[in-house]
């Protein structure tokens, strides 16, 4: 641990570790506020690349002054330690949210996945890709604001990078096929990242997992993933359609910018969310009891907690049928029952119709074969005696087949004939009684 003071911020106790750095909660005394330290690993201060790397992490933020990424405030080097104070986020972060709630409600999972685009925006609208997209780096406060946070191996495309080329960096399940071959990539391998990690919110499952023999970077290379609305047939096709297109393996069939992206999610949410972002987000930590209901009225208006429908959608469970939505179904069924009865109306008169009446269209035929043989009588004229070896061009319609043999009784068939269509009658002649 540091000195108990970097800087006049007196630490409290370390809240969290990385594979290079430490976080240290710290109270700030000139302003009274919490902050946090981050400090660069002992082992790794002799380490130029990792130096270089802290210090570029330090940079970026500086220049990312953004609602949904996290400040930083000041870098310090104190003796030989590398430190930087930065804003303190009280909250849960996506992975433990996750781990409590695996699939999140539809409209609260696209509500983060749009604030955390909006900082993607930002970032890389400054040339800065992220590279390490995963729930673990995304943080939802106890004001329901979404931070992403952990640029520890962003990339800054207006300075050199400290990635040796062949080189991947990034989570192994979250990562692009573009990081996992060790190309150069662009701000679209960050637009796949949030692909999965909008996938794994939705279906509580990540797109791309271990089995049958296979890696995860060899699933993502070259595999397909479950359709989302397989694994929740809740998720609206609008949204599917999203992840479908951050989900391509070539970054030219994705999204061709982040900006794109996030005005197809604002606009799948301003149909859908009537709150603000963050008191969303705040009112679905309240009933999954991880805000207490004093702290959340601070924020949120007594009526969005207890709003019905939204206890229900963070529930998992359908929205409560409303008096106008059983009159919409009662007036929907008896249009539906309506235009039944017409159309059983319409077809049993049809059907007591000579369907000659209702004959039209293009002339069907008509092949008459009769044992042993008889003369061919159709609609009371003489066509032919059997047997013959052609049919007969027929009107579409009802008519009369008359088949006589001296010897045979009389046999008389009303045959349906239909536009277009050749059809077939066969009789065999009964011999007359004695």
């Amino acid at each position: 641990m540091p000195a108990r003071e970097v800087n006049n911020c007196e630490i409290i106790g370390e809240i969290g570790a990385g594979g290079m750095a430490v976080i240290y909660k710290a109270v700030q005394n000139s302003l009274n506020r919490p902050v946090a330290i981050k400090e660069l690993k002992p082992e790794f201060g002799q380490d130029s690349q990792m130096v270089a790397r802290f210090i570029r992490e330090a940079t970026a933020l500086a220049a990312l002054q953004h609602e949904n990424i996290v400040h930083i405030y000041d870098f310090v080097k104190q003796d030989e330690n590398f430190l930087m104070i930065m804003e303190f986020v009280e909250g849960i972060d996506l992975f433990d949210l996750l781990e409590e709630v695996p699939r999140l409600p539809i409209n609260v999972a696209a509500t983060v996945a749009l604030d955390l685009c909006s900082a993607l925006e930002y970032a890389h609208y400054r040339g800065i890709i992220h590279r390490d997209i995963k729930p673990s780096n995304v943080i939802l406060s106890r004001k329901g604001e979404v931070k992403l946070m952990d640029f520890g191996i962003a990339r800054d495309e207006n300075l050199g990078d400290l990635t040796r080329p062949g080189t991947s960096l990034g989570t192994p399940a979250y990562m692009s096929p573009e990081q996992i071959m060790g190309v150069k990539i662009d701000f679209r391998s960050d637009l796949f990242s949030f692909g999965i990690l909008l996938y794994q919110m939705l279906t509580g499952v990540k797109p791309f997992s271990e089995g049958a023999g296979k890696s995860i970077m060899h699933k993502i290379l070259n595999a397909d993933f479950i359709r989302p609305r397989r694994l929740n047939p809740n998720i609206p096709r609008a949204l599917e359609k999203i992840i479908f297109r951050c989900l391509a393996k070539e970054p030219t069939d994705r999204w061709p910018s982040t900006g794109e992206l996030k005005r197809e999610l604002e606009k799948f949410l301003a149909r859908r969310v009537k709150l603000h972002r963050s008191g969303r987000v705040l009112v679905f930590l309240h009933h999954h009891g991880m805000i207490p209901r004093e702290e959340a009225e601070t924020f949120v208006a007594k009526d969005s907690l207890d709003d019905l429908g939204l206890k229900r959608e963070d529930a998992g469970l359908p929205p409560p049928l409303r008096i106008s939505t059983l009159a919409k179904v009662q007036v929907s069924l008896g249009l539906s029952l309506l235009l039944w009865a017409l159309v059983v109306f319409v077809f049993v008169g049809l059907s007591k119709q000579d369907p000659a009446m209702i004959a039209g269209g293009p002339p069907g035929a008509l092949k008459v074969v009769a044992w042993p043989w008889a003369e061919i009588h159709i609609d009371g004229a003489y066509v032919d005696t059997t047997p013959v070896d052609r049919f007969f061009s027929l009107s579409p319609g009802v008519h009369d087949v008359r088949l006589v043999n001296p010897y045979f009784q009389t046999e008389v068939r009303r045959v349906l004939v239909e536009a277009a269509r050749t059809d077939k009658l066969i009789v065999t002649m009964k011999r007359k009684a004695h």
